[in-house]
């Protein structure tokens, strides 16, 4: 007799035709969103070590053999990052994910580099603990988002991610396993540092204490059609509002038969009772507004497409309360980024000072890339506030803050494959004239391109580094 096993459970997504776990995904990054039907680049080995050791093992016998090599987790990046060719090895840290438990007294935990943020937040919670800044998508790594920056709607107050970091464990080119903390030169070099300059295996992070899902915030939402109205409420936000817990905005224009739908929200959350009303409208809203999620890109596809609008329209109408883990994974369990038109994601941190006139080139340079090239669909842009210690040191000026413009677009792939490297290179060189940043998993100008030193936040601040 065969001894039957239950189904696995379905795992809410938000991309549901992209899988992790699948031996496909290995040749593709993140760009699979953009366009489906990319071809892939298979590797022709593939390593998945477990410890430490096993990692420096592997670093060193590369070496020796002058064998290339990229280290991924889940494939974020969509900059060419986590994909070679058949002669470059894939190491993957997929199974380098234990948690340690939290110590209290030092406000620290220990994780291995691959060990997904969603889940290292939902085992600190076990313990009233939390981590203050985390991604909004679930399967984001530690050591992925160690090695770009990371940001949520509480790095106006916290941070990025990399700035919480209170230690690393590493393996240098070399194979050497070494280790680093705040004011050591390899500490600055690792962090945002896309693996260039040793494997990040283990990374001590530091906690709250934090119920996220009982802790209740007011949402006071703003709307407007009004572009200018928009681009004055966000800078207004991101130039340095201490007082909101958390905070974001989203510009959404989406064209319709009859004319572009345009309209911005700006969200501030603050701090509120927690009364048996507000309790109740969290739970049914985004009860409501998750169960969205939850069918998302399973449907027929005329009904899966209404799903996403209604999701978008839920997004853009934010509830007015939410428990804090609602605010931190917003979008990402309300909408399936595998439904209807394919997304390209790109990502740009201005300074705050710099922000209005960034952001409002950035909506008229895609709008007109849209109409001359057809290569977009719908523009959306959120944003965040950021204050960011990392980002202050790359930039020279002490205390200034900055700003996240992420721009979620919805492509054609055949004519966005032809306009993605004039794109690209027209918001590489908008980042520049205004001294702004890029998010270097997103796509930017090549390695090899003079510019990519001055959009780089690791390689500024590397070059102000003593």
């Amino acid at each position: 007799m065969v001894a039957e096993h239950p189904a696995p459970r379905y795992v809410v997504t938000s991309h549901e035709t992209i899988s992790h776990k699948s031996l496909d995904n290995l040749g593709h990054d993140w760009s699979l969103a953009a366009d489906p039907d990319v071809a892939p680049r298979r590797p022709l080995a593939v390593f998945f070590p477990e410890t430490t050791e096993e990692m420096a093992r592997l670093i060193a016998t590369h070496r020796e053999q002058r064998i290339p090599y990229r280290i991924r987790a889940r494939g974020h990046s969509s900059n060419g990052l986590v994909l070679g060719d058949r002669d470059t090895s894939i190491i993957c840290t997929e199974y380098m994910n234990r948690i340690e438990p939290p110590d209290a007294e030092s406000r620290t935990v220990w994780v291995q580099c691959g060990a997904v943020m969603a889940e290292i937040d939902a085992a600190l919670a076990t313990h009233g603990f939390g981590l203050p800044v985390i991604g909004d998508h679930n399967h984001i790594t530690a050591g992925g988002f160690a090695s770009v920056g990371g940001v949520s709607p509480a790095s106006h107050r916290n941070g990025m991610f990399i700035d919480t970091l209170a230690g690393l464990e590493y393996v240098a080119p070399d194979g050497a396993v070494r280790s680093c903390g705040p004011g050591d030169a390899d500490f600055d070099r690792l962090r945002g540092g896309t693996a260039r300059h040793g494997v990040i295996t283990r990374l001590q992070l530091r906690i709250i204490e934090i119920d996220k899902q009982r802790t209740i915030l007011r949402n006071e939402r703003r709307l407007t059609t009004s572009l200018e109205r928009f681009l004055d409420w966000t800078a207004a936000l991101v130039a340095g509002d201490r007082g909101a817990a958390m905070e974001r905005a989203m510009w959404v224009d989406l064209p319709t038969p009859v004319g572009s739908l345009r309209v911005g929200q700006v969200s501030r959350y603050v701090a509120t009772p927690r009364t048996c009303w507000a309790v109740a409208w969290n739970r049914v809203a985004y009860g409501a507004l998750h169960a969205l999620g939850y069918v998302a890109g399973r449907l027929p596809g005329w009904l899966d497409r209404l799903v996403q609008y209604a999701g978008m329209a839920g997004v853009v109408l934010s509830p007015r309360y939410a428990s804090i883990k609602n605010v931190e994974t917003f979008a990402d369990r309300i909408i399936d980024s595998s439904v209807g038109d394919p997304t390209r994601m790109l990502i740009v941190f201005p300074p705050a000072d710099q922000y209005r006139a960034v952001a409002g080139a950035l909506e008229a340079l895609l709008r007109r890339h849209r109409a001359q090239s057809g290569c977009l669909t719908f523009i959306c842009m959120y944003v965040k506030g950021i204050q960011s210690p990392y980002l202050e040191r790359a930039c020279g000026q002490p205390g200034r803050p900055f700003s996240e413009i992420v721009l979620y677009l919805g492509v054609e792939p055949v004519a966005m494959r032809g306009a993605l490297d004039r794109l690209v290179s027209d918001i590489d060189d908008l980042c520049i004239a205004h001294g702004a940043f890029r998010y270097m998993h997103t796509r930017t100008v090549g390695p090899d391109d003079p510019r990519r030193a001055a959009i780089d936040p690791n390689l500024a601040l590397e070059r102000r580094s003593p």
